[in-house]
Protein backbone atom coordinates (compact mmCIF):
# COMPACT_ATOMS: atom_id res chain seq x y z
CA UNK A 1 0.00 0.00 0.00
CA UNK A 2 3.02 2.03 0.78
CA UNK A 3 4.51 1.56 -2.20
CA UNK A 4 2.07 2.11 -4.07
CA UNK A 5 1.24 6.05 -2.68
CA UNK A 6 4.87 6.66 -3.33
CA UNK A 7 5.26 4.98 -6.96
CA UNK A 8 2.09 7.47 -7.50
CA UNK A 9 3.31 10.37 -5.45
CA UNK A 10 6.37 10.01 -8.00
CA UNK A 11 4.49 10.04 -10.76
CA UNK A 12 2.63 12.76 -10.34
CA UNK A 13 5.63 14.98 -9.38
CA UNK A 14 7.51 13.51 -12.55
CA UNK A 15 4.41 14.34 -14.81
CA UNK A 16 4.35 18.18 -12.80
CA UNK A 17 8.17 18.77 -13.67
CA UNK A 18 7.48 17.05 -17.50
CA UNK A 19 4.79 19.46 -17.51
CA UNK A 20 6.32 22.62 -16.49
CA UNK A 21 9.46 21.70 -18.81
CA UNK A 22 7.46 21.13 -21.83
CA UNK A 23 5.44 24.75 -20.58
CA UNK A 24 8.48 27.02 -20.37
CA UNK A 25 9.84 25.59 -24.17
CA UNK A 26 6.32 25.70 -25.31
CA UNK A 27 6.24 29.40 -24.13
CA UNK A 28 9.72 30.59 -25.09
CA UNK A 29 8.18 29.03 -28.80
CA UNK A 30 5.09 31.81 -28.22
CA UNK A 31 6.89 34.48 -26.96
CA UNK A 32 7.99 36.46 -29.88
CA UNK A 33 4.10 36.37 -30.84
CA UNK A 34 2.52 36.78 -27.19
CA UNK A 35 1.80 40.60 -28.11
CA UNK A 36 0.62 40.09 -31.67
CA UNK A 37 -1.53 37.28 -30.16
CA UNK A 38 -3.32 39.36 -27.48
CA UNK A 39 -4.07 41.88 -30.02
CA UNK A 40 -5.61 39.40 -32.00
CA UNK A 41 -7.88 38.17 -29.42
CA UNK A 42 -9.02 41.77 -28.57
CA UNK A 43 -9.40 42.40 -31.99
CA UNK A 44 -11.90 39.46 -32.24
CA UNK A 45 -13.53 40.37 -29.16
CA UNK A 46 -14.44 43.98 -30.34
CA UNK A 47 -15.53 42.59 -33.93
CA UNK A 48 -17.36 39.73 -32.89
CA UNK A 49 -20.92 41.19 -33.41
CA UNK A 50 -19.96 42.63 -36.52
CA UNK A 51 -19.28 39.13 -37.32
CA UNK A 52 -21.98 37.33 -35.86
CA UNK A 53 -24.08 39.23 -38.12
CA UNK A 54 -22.09 38.43 -41.22
CA UNK A 55 -21.75 34.44 -39.99
CA UNK A 56 -25.87 34.32 -40.19
CA UNK A 57 -25.74 36.33 -43.45
CA UNK A 58 -23.46 33.78 -45.33
CA UNK A 59 -23.96 30.72 -43.28
CA UNK A 60 -20.46 29.94 -43.23
CA UNK A 61 -17.86 30.88 -40.55
CA UNK A 62 -14.52 30.12 -42.46
CA UNK A 63 -16.35 33.35 -45.16
CA UNK A 64 -17.62 35.39 -42.62
CA UNK A 65 -14.20 35.02 -40.57
CA UNK A 66 -12.56 36.30 -43.98
CA UNK A 67 -14.86 38.73 -44.75
CA UNK A 68 -13.91 40.46 -41.65
CA UNK A 69 -10.79 40.10 -42.30
CA UNK A 70 -10.88 41.96 -45.47
CA UNK A 71 -12.91 44.79 -43.53
CA UNK A 72 -9.91 44.80 -40.53
CA UNK A 73 -7.41 45.16 -43.21
CA UNK A 74 -9.38 48.00 -45.36
CA UNK A 75 -10.77 50.11 -42.63
CA UNK A 76 -8.06 49.56 -39.57
CA UNK A 77 -4.40 48.46 -40.96
CA UNK A 78 -4.04 50.12 -44.57
CA UNK A 79 -5.43 53.73 -42.52
CA UNK A 80 -3.16 53.13 -39.94
CA UNK A 81 0.09 52.24 -41.92
CA UNK A 82 -0.62 55.31 -44.59
CA UNK A 83 -0.99 57.35 -41.37
CA UNK A 84 1.84 55.99 -40.00
CA UNK A 85 4.09 56.30 -42.69
CA UNK A 86 2.58 59.88 -43.74
CA UNK A 87 3.02 60.94 -40.35
CA UNK A 88 7.12 59.73 -40.64
CA UNK A 89 7.35 61.28 -43.83
CA UNK A 90 6.43 64.59 -42.30
CA UNK A 91 8.29 64.21 -39.54
CA UNK A 92 11.61 63.37 -41.39
CA UNK A 93 10.93 66.63 -43.92
CA UNK A 94 10.43 68.71 -40.65
CA UNK A 95 13.55 67.66 -38.94
CA UNK A 96 15.42 68.26 -42.69
CA UNK A 97 14.01 71.75 -42.92
CA UNK A 98 15.11 73.03 -39.57
CA UNK A 99 16.88 71.25 -36.66
CA UNK A 100 18.65 69.04 -39.23
CA UNK A 101 19.60 72.33 -41.41
CA UNK A 102 22.46 74.03 -40.25
CA UNK A 103 22.08 77.10 -41.52
CA UNK A 104 18.06 77.35 -40.34
CA UNK A 105 19.81 76.40 -36.86
CA UNK A 106 22.34 79.24 -37.20
CA UNK A 107 19.40 82.11 -38.32
CA UNK A 108 17.00 80.70 -35.94
CA UNK A 109 16.73 83.75 -32.83
CA UNK A 110 13.96 83.08 -30.73
CA UNK A 111 14.44 86.06 -29.04
CA UNK A 112 14.12 87.85 -32.04
CA UNK A 113 10.10 86.72 -31.99
CA UNK A 114 7.30 89.27 -31.55
CA UNK A 115 6.11 87.37 -28.58
CA UNK A 116 9.66 86.79 -26.80
CA UNK A 117 10.21 91.02 -27.70
CA UNK A 118 7.03 91.32 -25.43
CA UNK A 119 8.71 90.37 -22.24
CA UNK A 120 10.43 92.45 -19.64
CA UNK A 121 14.45 93.14 -21.36
CA UNK A 122 15.55 90.87 -18.35
CA UNK A 123 13.80 87.76 -19.37
CA UNK A 124 14.75 88.41 -23.26
CA UNK A 125 18.34 88.76 -22.09
CA UNK A 126 18.68 85.53 -20.74
CA UNK A 127 16.58 83.62 -23.32
CA UNK A 128 19.11 84.88 -26.00
CA UNK A 129 22.18 83.23 -23.93
CA UNK A 130 20.35 80.42 -24.68
CA UNK A 131 23.04 78.02 -26.89
CA UNK A 132 19.99 77.03 -29.60
CA UNK A 133 21.84 75.84 -32.03
CA UNK A 134 23.75 73.16 -29.78
CA UNK A 135 20.09 72.21 -28.29
CA UNK A 136 18.64 71.90 -31.46
CA UNK A 137 21.63 69.51 -32.68
CA UNK A 138 21.09 67.95 -29.68
CA UNK A 139 17.23 67.30 -30.20
CA UNK A 140 18.20 66.12 -34.59
CA UNK A 141 20.12 63.38 -33.58
CA UNK A 142 18.22 62.22 -31.28
CA UNK A 143 14.84 61.58 -33.44
CA UNK A 144 16.81 60.70 -36.32
CA UNK A 145 18.47 57.84 -34.34
CA UNK A 146 14.70 56.74 -33.41
CA UNK A 147 13.09 57.48 -36.55
CA UNK A 148 15.61 54.97 -37.81
CA UNK A 149 14.97 52.43 -35.66
CA UNK A 150 11.59 52.21 -36.52
CA UNK A 151 12.24 52.13 -40.29
CA UNK A 152 14.67 48.96 -39.44
CA UNK A 153 12.38 46.88 -38.04
CA UNK A 154 9.79 47.09 -40.64
CA UNK A 155 10.30 43.87 -41.99
CA UNK A 156 9.27 42.65 -38.46
CA UNK A 157 6.10 44.75 -38.45
CA UNK A 158 5.17 42.82 -41.87
CA UNK A 159 5.49 39.29 -40.42
CA UNK A 160 3.59 40.41 -37.18
CA UNK A 161 0.86 41.34 -38.90
CA UNK A 162 0.59 38.01 -41.03
CA UNK A 163 0.57 36.24 -37.88
CA UNK A 164 -1.86 38.81 -36.59
CA UNK A 165 -4.35 38.19 -39.21
CA UNK A 166 -3.82 34.20 -39.07
CA UNK A 167 -4.43 34.48 -35.32
CA UNK A 168 -7.69 36.49 -35.79
CA UNK A 169 -9.07 34.04 -38.25
CA UNK A 170 -8.91 31.26 -36.47
CA UNK A 171 -10.02 33.85 -33.04
CA UNK A 172 -13.37 34.50 -35.35
CA UNK A 173 -13.43 30.68 -36.42
CA UNK A 174 -12.64 28.44 -33.25
CA UNK A 175 -13.99 30.94 -30.53
CA UNK A 176 -16.63 28.56 -29.33
CA UNK A 177 -13.95 25.86 -29.20
CA UNK A 178 -11.96 28.44 -27.44
CA UNK A 179 -14.49 29.52 -24.57
CA UNK A 180 -15.03 25.84 -24.14
CA UNK A 181 -11.62 24.75 -23.39
CA UNK A 182 -11.07 27.59 -21.24
CA UNK A 183 -14.19 26.99 -19.53
CA UNK A 184 -12.79 23.08 -19.06
CA UNK A 185 -9.31 24.31 -17.88
CA UNK A 186 -10.46 26.99 -15.36
CA UNK A 187 -11.23 25.40 -11.98
CA UNK A 188 -13.77 27.91 -10.82
CA UNK A 189 -17.41 27.36 -11.51
CA UNK A 190 -18.89 27.63 -15.15
CA UNK A 191 -20.99 30.39 -13.43
CA UNK A 192 -18.49 32.22 -12.54
CA UNK A 193 -15.98 31.72 -15.31
CA UNK A 194 -18.82 32.72 -18.04
CA UNK A 195 -19.65 35.99 -15.01
CA UNK A 196 -15.53 36.59 -15.57
CA UNK A 197 -15.69 36.76 -19.10
CA UNK A 198 -18.73 38.84 -19.50
CA UNK A 199 -17.60 41.40 -17.79
CA UNK A 200 -14.08 41.54 -19.55
CA UNK A 201 -16.13 41.54 -23.08
CA UNK A 202 -17.95 44.27 -22.12
CA UNK A 203 -15.25 46.41 -20.56
CA UNK A 204 -12.97 45.73 -23.29
CA UNK A 205 -15.49 46.85 -25.56
CA UNK A 206 -15.97 50.16 -23.21
CA UNK A 207 -13.13 51.03 -23.70
CA UNK A 208 -12.38 50.98 -27.57
CA UNK A 209 -15.84 52.98 -27.68
CA UNK A 210 -16.26 54.59 -24.72
CA UNK A 211 -12.54 56.20 -25.23
CA UNK A 212 -10.52 55.51 -28.17
CA UNK A 213 -12.64 55.88 -30.60
CA UNK A 214 -14.26 58.99 -29.70
CA UNK A 215 -10.44 60.34 -29.48
CA UNK A 216 -9.49 58.96 -32.70
CA UNK A 217 -12.15 61.33 -34.19
CA UNK A 218 -10.64 63.92 -32.51
CA UNK A 219 -7.42 63.62 -33.66
CA UNK A 220 -8.81 63.37 -37.23
CA UNK A 221 -10.92 66.44 -36.72
CA UNK A 222 -7.45 67.98 -35.40
CA UNK A 223 -5.75 66.88 -38.25
CA UNK A 224 -7.90 69.08 -40.74
CA UNK A 225 -7.73 72.17 -38.58
CA UNK A 226 -4.05 71.91 -38.07
CA UNK A 227 -3.39 70.77 -42.28
CA UNK A 228 -6.27 74.21 -42.87
CA UNK A 229 -4.12 76.48 -40.76
CA UNK A 230 -0.64 75.39 -42.10
CA UNK A 231 0.97 73.75 -39.03
CA UNK A 232 3.60 71.57 -39.82
CA UNK A 233 3.23 68.06 -39.34
CA UNK A 234 -0.13 68.05 -38.97
CA UNK A 235 -0.49 64.18 -38.20
CA UNK A 236 2.28 64.08 -35.74
CA UNK A 237 0.33 66.47 -33.71
CA UNK A 238 -2.95 64.82 -34.44
CA UNK A 239 -1.57 61.49 -33.24
CA UNK A 240 -0.62 63.28 -29.67
CA UNK A 241 -4.07 64.49 -29.63
CA UNK A 242 -5.50 61.17 -29.28
CA UNK A 243 -3.46 60.46 -26.33
CA UNK A 244 -3.93 63.92 -25.20
CA UNK A 245 -7.67 63.27 -25.46
CA UNK A 246 -7.28 61.37 -21.93
CA UNK A 247 -6.05 63.85 -20.02
CA UNK A 248 -8.32 65.04 -17.20
CA UNK A 249 -9.77 68.80 -17.44
CA UNK A 250 -7.70 69.63 -20.24
CA UNK A 251 -8.00 67.13 -22.65
CA UNK A 252 -7.10 67.94 -26.11
CA UNK A 253 -6.00 71.46 -25.52
CA UNK A 254 -2.98 70.29 -24.06
CA UNK A 255 -1.67 69.73 -27.47
CA UNK A 256 -4.29 72.38 -29.63
CA UNK A 257 -2.47 74.97 -27.67
CA UNK A 258 1.05 74.48 -28.03
CA UNK A 259 0.23 74.54 -31.75
CA UNK A 260 -1.88 77.76 -31.77
CA UNK A 261 1.05 79.17 -29.73
CA UNK A 262 3.59 77.78 -32.47
CA UNK A 263 1.24 79.69 -34.95
CA UNK A 264 1.42 83.10 -33.07
CA UNK A 265 4.94 83.07 -32.42
CA UNK A 266 5.94 82.60 -35.93
CA UNK A 267 3.47 85.65 -36.87
CA UNK A 268 0.48 84.15 -38.45
CA UNK A 269 -1.83 85.86 -36.51
CA UNK A 270 -5.01 85.09 -38.05
CA UNK A 271 -4.39 81.22 -38.46
CA UNK A 272 -3.80 80.95 -34.86
CA UNK A 273 -7.03 82.77 -33.85
CA UNK A 274 -8.44 80.45 -36.64
CA UNK A 275 -6.74 77.16 -35.12
CA UNK A 276 -7.95 78.23 -31.71
CA UNK A 277 -12.36 78.70 -32.62
CA UNK A 278 -11.55 75.44 -34.66
CA UNK A 279 -9.78 73.69 -31.33
CA UNK A 280 -12.82 74.77 -29.68
CA UNK A 281 -16.05 74.43 -31.50
CA UNK A 282 -14.87 71.38 -34.14
CA UNK A 283 -12.44 69.38 -31.49
CA UNK A 284 -13.60 70.09 -27.92
CA UNK A 285 -17.10 69.69 -28.34
CA UNK A 286 -16.31 65.96 -30.22
CA UNK A 287 -16.68 64.43 -26.68
CA UNK A 288 -19.62 65.84 -25.37
CA UNK A 289 -21.50 65.53 -29.03
CA UNK A 290 -20.49 61.78 -30.05
CA UNK A 291 -20.10 60.31 -26.24
CA UNK A 292 -24.25 59.54 -25.84
CA UNK A 293 -23.77 58.17 -29.82
CA UNK A 294 -20.68 56.46 -29.60
CA UNK A 295 -20.43 55.27 -25.69
CA UNK A 296 -24.37 54.59 -24.50
CA UNK A 297 -24.82 52.40 -21.63
CA UNK A 298 -21.04 51.19 -22.11
CA UNK A 299 -18.53 50.96 -19.50
CA UNK A 300 -16.73 54.19 -19.50
CA UNK A 301 -13.51 54.31 -16.84
CA UNK A 302 -11.85 56.85 -15.52
CA UNK A 303 -10.32 59.59 -18.13
CA UNK A 304 -7.01 59.42 -15.75
CA UNK A 305 -6.59 55.45 -15.44
CA UNK A 306 -7.12 55.29 -19.20
CA UNK A 307 -4.46 58.12 -20.25
CA UNK A 308 -1.61 56.05 -17.51
CA UNK A 309 -2.33 52.82 -19.10
CA UNK A 310 -2.08 54.49 -22.26
CA UNK A 311 1.15 56.15 -21.67
CA UNK A 312 2.50 52.66 -19.69
CA UNK A 313 1.03 50.17 -22.55
CA UNK A 314 3.11 52.64 -25.22
CA UNK A 315 6.10 52.65 -22.60
CA UNK A 316 6.06 48.49 -22.27
CA UNK A 317 4.81 47.23 -25.38
CA UNK A 318 5.22 49.90 -27.88
CA UNK A 319 2.54 51.27 -30.38
CA UNK A 320 0.15 48.18 -29.75
CA UNK A 321 0.30 49.09 -26.29
CA UNK A 322 -1.89 51.82 -26.44
CA UNK A 323 -4.73 49.19 -26.89
CA UNK A 324 -3.27 46.89 -24.57
CA UNK A 325 -2.47 48.99 -22.03
CA UNK A 326 -6.39 49.97 -21.37
CA UNK A 327 -7.03 46.26 -22.11
CA UNK A 328 -4.84 45.28 -19.00
CA UNK A 329 -6.29 47.94 -16.85
CA UNK A 330 -9.94 47.03 -18.17
CA UNK A 331 -9.36 42.55 -16.87
CA UNK A 332 -7.45 44.55 -13.36
CA UNK A 333 -10.94 46.12 -12.66
CA UNK A 334 -13.04 43.40 -13.86
CA UNK A 335 -11.01 41.32 -11.36
CA UNK A 336 -10.94 43.53 -8.77
CA UNK A 337 -14.79 44.23 -9.07
CA UNK A 338 -15.43 40.52 -8.58
CA UNK A 339 -13.47 40.18 -5.41
CA UNK A 340 -15.30 42.63 -4.07
CA UNK A 341 -18.56 40.99 -5.17
CA UNK A 342 -17.00 37.90 -2.93
CA UNK A 343 -15.88 36.01 -5.78
CA UNK A 344 -13.72 34.26 -3.32
CA UNK A 345 -16.03 33.03 -0.58
CA UNK A 346 -18.29 31.95 -4.00
CA UNK A 347 -15.54 29.66 -4.81
CA UNK A 348 -15.38 27.73 -1.54
CA UNK A 349 -19.48 26.58 -1.44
Amino acid sequence: MEKSFGHQNIAKWFFLLLFAGVGFLFWKVLEPFVLVLMTAAIVAIIVTPVERHVRQWVGHPRISALIMLVLVLAIVVIPLATIALLAANQAVQIIQDTVANPVWVQSFDISSLPLIQALPNVLVAQIAAIDLAEVLRGVATWIVKNIGTIFASSADIIFQTFIFFVALYFFLVDREKIHAELLALSPLKNTIDESIAKRMVMTVRGVVFGSLIIAVIQGFIAAIGLTIFGVPGPLIWAGLVVIAAQVPMLGTSVIMLPAVGYLALSGQTPQAIGLLIWSMLAVGLVDNLLQPLVVGSRTRMHALLILLSMLGGLSAFGPIGFIFGPTILAAFLVLLELYKSGILEKTRV
